[in-house]
């Protein structure tokens, strides 16, 4: 099962070995990956399901999930991974420049070069989030 580095267009992640890889080419994938502050960070499929991992953290995404973003500097902003009023993971996440951001991938929306709004618009919208499964299904 391999994730897609959300920055590298190379980079690739196999989620059973737990080893990243460069390739050139384009493989089938189940997700999407980064590290924040060296703790890894996934929104991926597995059985027609959507999880989001954060470190050893595994959350399987239901209709009950929602992502608040909170600015807290010119640099971060704030994550938090909610069900329904439950707080089940809350990290920063740097803001990345955009002058100096190139998207690697041209079917990301312009708007989503942060990591953070990526997953929030996936997780919060129903329609977003059953074609990002739906397209990786398709894939597969």
């Amino acid at each position: 099962m391999l994730l897609r580095n959300f920055d590298y267009a190379t980079k690739y992640f196999d989620y059973k070995s737990k080893t990243e890889l460069k390739m050139t080419s384009n493989p089938q994938v189940n997700g999407w990956y980064k590290f924040i502050y060296e703790v890894f960070s996934a929104l991926l499929v597995i059985d027609n399901n959507l999880y989001f991992l954060y470190g050893e953290r595994k959350f399987l995404i239901t209709e009950f999930h929602r992502v608040l973003l909170k600015e807290k500097s010119n640099t971060e902003n704030e994550f938090s991974l909610m069900n329904r009023n439950d707080v089940l993971v809350s990290f920063l996440f740097p803001i990345p420049d955009p002058k100096l951001n190139v998207l690697p991938f041209e079917y990301i929306d312009e708007d989503d070069f942060k990591w953070g709004d990526f997953i929030a618009k996936i997780i919060n919208d129903g329609e977003r989030k059953r074609n990002f499964v739906m397209n990786l299904l398709e894939s597969c």
